[in-house]
């Protein structure tokens, strides 16, 4: 009798502790209603996490913001147990005040900063990537899988209306060009230029051979005149205007570079697997540095910039 009555107290207490994790999850980001410029948006396993631009030397990140699938209470069970499990991709969107998020176990999702509720949610084979694109629509990068390779074109208001795909073997990366209106792509050995025309149809417009293969992360530079592409041996810049890859000048480069962006004022932010896909440090160039991240498989790093 005195050890079930001590085995009820235990789990009463972990109930207590469950309920306390969450509470203080909501208090710690209630301050935050936007992504504060130059914050560090840092994604992997369930989480995503938003994190103070870190003073010259420092290792370890203060993070300002947290959202975590499993204890996302708004989300279906399928959704917060297995199908955000993987979180591969982290991008704002409306000023800082919402994160896209995709995640190879097989969804897509709209976050706010403000409240951390789930506004939108899709089923995605595989997604590797999220873009936002003009008129309340958004697209994803589904990579391999059964019903993957393509790109997927989603209508927000109405997540279980699929505009439109197009097939594209490993789909990883999507960038907008607000300034070109065209669409980016990034698949295993090509990137692409698309068209998005009235009837919400994707459009090819043009193709190139990437200098590599197992194409990866796709960003666009802050003065929209690059984009920023890593395949399985580096990282590379290709001129949008002249449409020729070069390599980024005296940049650490390596195999499995699962992501690259820069800020404003040149800085890069990168991740490079260690250890199958995952990091557990997010990296930076020109200068150098890091901040570890040792609870955390990560996968992407993105500098928030205000446009």
């Amino acid at each position: 009798m005195r050890k079930r009555k001590s085995d009820l107290n235990f789990y009463l207490q972990l109930v207590i502790l469950f309920f306390l994790l969450i509470f203080l999850h909501s208090c710690g980001n209630s301050k935050l209603k936007s992504i504060p410029n130059d914050a560090i948006i840092v994604c992997g396993d369930s989480k995503v996490l938003i994190v103070e631009f870190p003073e010259q030397g420092d290792t370890i990140p203060h993070i300002a913001w947290s959202w975590d699938a499993q204890i996302a209470n708004d989300l279906p069970f399928e959704y917060r147990t297995r199908k955000f499990n993987s979180i591969d991709d982290c991008k704002s969107i409306n000023n800082g005040e919402q994160l896209m998020i995709s995640s190879s176990s097989g969804a897509i999702a709209i976050v706010n900063i403000e409240d951390n509720k789930v506004t939108f949610i899709a089923d995605v084979p595989n997604a590797h990537s999220v873009e936002i694109i003009p008129g309340n629509k958004i697209i994803a990068a589904a990579s391999t899988a059964p019903e993957g390779n393509q790109l997927m074109l989603f209508d927000i208001n109405q997540p279980s209306k699929l505009l439109d795909t197009d097939s594209l073997y490993s789909a990883h990366g999507l960038v907008w060009d607000n300034r070109r209106n065209i669409l980016f792509a990034l698949g295993y050995d090509v990137l692409r230029e698309y068209k998005i025309n009235y009837e919400n149809k994707l459009i090819v417009n043009d193709e190139w051979k990437i200098p590599g293969i197992s194409g990866h992360d796709l960003s666009i530079s802050q003065d929209g005149n690059n984009l920023f592409i890593t395949e399985h041996t580096g990282a590379w810049i290709f001129n949008i205007e002249n449409h020729s890859f070069s390599k980024i000048e005296q940049f650490p480069d390596a195999e499995n570079i699962k992501s690259i962006n820069q800020n404003k004022n040149h800085l890069y932010v990168y991740t490079v697997a260690e250890e199958s896909w995952w990091t557990y440090q997010v990296k930076f160039f020109n200068p150098s540095g890091y901040l570890s991240f040792p609870n955390l498989r990560v996968y992407k790093a993105r500098f928030y910039n205000v446009n």
